[in-house]
């Protein structure tokens, strides 16, 4: 992976949360990936790395995570 992408906000319904957003694109990057077994914590990781730069490039959520865990609290709360 080149590095984290831009993904569209638009939820496909309303009230669709970010942990719902999270886990299509997730599903999205896997079958990207060919559909392997194992490690899914790879496509749910970079799934929120490309949320966060939306959402940061939006000026929805400030660019302070400096690690995983803050990064999860920008996303989630």
């Amino acid at each position: 992976m080149d590095g984290p992408q831009c993904v569209e906000l638009t939820p496909d319904f309303p009230r669709e949360s970010r942990h719902e957003f999270v886990a299509k694109l997730a599903y999205q990057n896997w079958e990207g990936r060919g559909r392997p077994l194992g490690s899914p914590d790879i496509d749910w990781f970079a799934a929120e790395r490309a949320l966060y730069q939306s959402l940061v490039a939006s000026g929805l959520v400030s660019p302070s995570a400096s690690n995983q865990q803050d990064m999860e609290q920008e996303i989630y709360h």
